[in-house]
This record gives structure tokens, sequence and C-alpha cells, in this order.
């Protein structure tokens, strides 16, 4: 029987430290966000003689994960290292009973002025225009999808936020999400299948038995039944309403905020529908062996599960413990763990 290997190695300033940590190492875990939120790198050592430098905040680590070889059960499993990108050491800690120290990062395209609130505002600009403006400003070229990037946004950023929060409000105004990868920001909508520029997404298979562990769950929801905003003229002094997939079946959906404008309704309510039809069927798996290939927005084929969930087009949402290689202190074998 053929017994999975995993590999990975550190390199800290550009100087491998994989040979040192090694003997060291506990836990490595990759948390990779589908949202404008910056990915985050997880190393847990072991400090009981006390010997473990502690990296200075602002330490640049570059990691790569992957598989030596791969065993008789799982199909796919890619060998050999993959660049998971760079992280910036934000926080050290450390504890007992065992003296481990933990060492946690963000990626590094993430710069503190994304945190930094700003008082702006955008009047009649395109999407295209804001994203652009915003990666700009934090040294990102911008990759906005074909279908956003002409759309206008009637009034946005009457008070001070911050561009990720900025980003935020784009995000669920056109139902799309913003996230930085090696050295672009990119805005596209949320579920497509597809690059920002329009390049398809490979997609990826999962077997059941590659996943032990799994819980589905499916929400009915009236997509017929379609979602309705309300608008405020101030001219007429009165209140109007935009409905967006409704088809004669069921009451609409009403969103809670009165919006100042038809533009602005008729986004909110556009976005909001397209959400609920693409949120009805949710997947959760922890898997045998982690996939360092994998990444959010990959379109997921189930193959050996229920008819139904085959049936469903799914998609990586992220923002989970991504990649996990874990070792006990008695510095077993390691193996990896993916949730997803």
């Amino acid at each position: 029987m053929t017994v999975a290997k995993a590999a990975w190695s550190v390199f800290l300033d550009g100087v491998n430290l994989t040979p040192v940590m090694n003997p060291r190492l506990i836990a490595l875990t990759i948390t990779e966000k589908r949202s404008e939120a910056a990915d985050q790198l997880d190393i847990v050592l072991d400090d009981k003689d006390g010997k473990v430098a502690i990296p200075r905040k602002g330490a640049v680590l570059r990691v790569s994960m992957g598989w030596l070889q791969g065993d008789n059960l799982s199909s796919g499993l890619p060998i050999g290292l993959i660049d998971k990108g760079a992280f910036k050491v934000d926080e050290v800690g450390g504890g007992g009973p065992f003296d481990t120290i933990t060492l946690r990062a963000r990626s590094a395209d993430f710069t503190d002025a994304f945190r930094v609130r700003r008082q702006r505002s955008y009047v009649g600009q395109t999407v295209g225009h804001v994203i652009t403006a915003i990666a700009s400003a934090n040294g990102l070229k911008a990759s906005v999808a074909p279908s956003l990037t002409g759309k206008v946004i009637p009034a946005l950023g009457h008070a001070a936020k911050s561009d990720s929060a900025m980003l935020r409000e784009l995000g669920r105004r056109f139902d799309a999400t913003a996230t930085v990868k090696a050295g672009v920001l990119v805005f596209a909508p949320s579920g497509s299948d597809t690059t920002a520029g329009g390049v398809p997404l490979d997609g990826v298979t999962l077997d059941r038995r590659e996943a032990p562990q799994r819980t589905w769950s499916c929400a009915e929801q009236s997509e017929s039944a379609g979602v309705k905003a309300v608008w405020h003229d101030k001219a007429g002094a009165q209140q109007h309403s935009v409905t967006i997939g409704h088809s004669g079946s069921g009451t609409p959906k009403r969103l809670r905020r009165i919006y100042h404008n038809e533009a602005d309704a008729t986004q909110a309510a556009e976005a909001e529908h397209a959400r609920t039809a693409r949120g009805k069927w949710t997947y959760d798996t922890t898997l045998a062996l982690g996939r360092p290939d994998w990444y959010p927005g990959r379109k997921l084929t189930l193959t050996g599960d229920k008819a139904e969930l085959m049936a469903q087009k799914m998609a990586d949402r992220g923002g989970h413990p991504y990649h996990g290689w874990q070792r006990r202190l008695d510095n077993a074998p390691a193996d990896g763990k993916r949730s997803g």
C-alpha cells in the first residue's frame, strides 16, 4: 500500500528556513480568503528548548506546499511543491503546556492602507474607475470583469471608509467579490467560473471516498418570488419600488434599506436576487489529503455521492483553513488535512 507523503518549504526574506523548522514544525496552515480579506498563514513550532528566534514584525515568509507522493485512493493529487504566495508576519505568540510559538502572517499583497479610513466620494463613476483608483492607492494593478467594469455607480462613499469597507460595499451592491492575488486587485461576479479577464477556471473533481467527513444542506428558496427594493423620490416626495425576478408567484423579498434613487435600488435588488438563486445548496467537507492546488472560486464536481448533490454546480467559497500540514509533538510523519 502506498502512503502519501507531504512536503513544504518556508523562506524568510529569501533565506530557506525549511531545514531549521522541519524538526520543530507542529502545524502549518494557510487560510485562503475569497473576499477582500487577506489570506492568512499560521505556523506553530516546538520551542521546549527556548531556542526558536522570534521573527521581526513585517518579515516576509514565502510558503510552498505539496506532496512527494500520493496514496492508492486519491485521484489527481498533485506531486511537487505549489507556491502559495508571500505572507507578512504581523503577530507572534507562545504558550504551554508544550512551550510552542505561533507565527501569524497575512498576505503581503495587502498594505496597511487597506484598513485606513479615508474621506472620498465617487459620483457617477464606473466600477472600473473605482476599482482602479483603490488599486492604485495601494500599489496594485486592477483587473475587473468585463460584465462589471462599465456599470455606473450613482453615488458611493459619503462617509469616511477604508478601502476594505468600500470593496465590501461594492461587492454587496453588484453581488461580486474583491480579492488581491499576486499584486492584482481582482473584482469579479460571485460564483463566476471565469477569471476577471474572462478566462475559464479549471474545475476540480471530488470523489466521496476522498471526503470521509462531509455535511450538506438544501434550503428551499422561491427564486420566482423575486426581490423588491424601495427608493425615495425627493422631488416628488414619494416612495417607489423596483422588483427583480418576480414571475407572479409568491411574495417578493423586500430589502430593508430605503435607497436614494432608482438606480441604487435596482442594483441592490439584482444583487440580492443573484445571491438568493446561488445560495440554495451548501456542502462542507474535510478531505483526507489536502489539495494545495485548489483555491477559492474553482468549480467543484462531486462523484460517487448522492445524485442530488452531484447534479449541483458548486464553487469553493474559501474563508476556511484551506490547507494544513500537521505533525504531532513526537514528530510522527506529517499528514495533510483540508476543510472547505
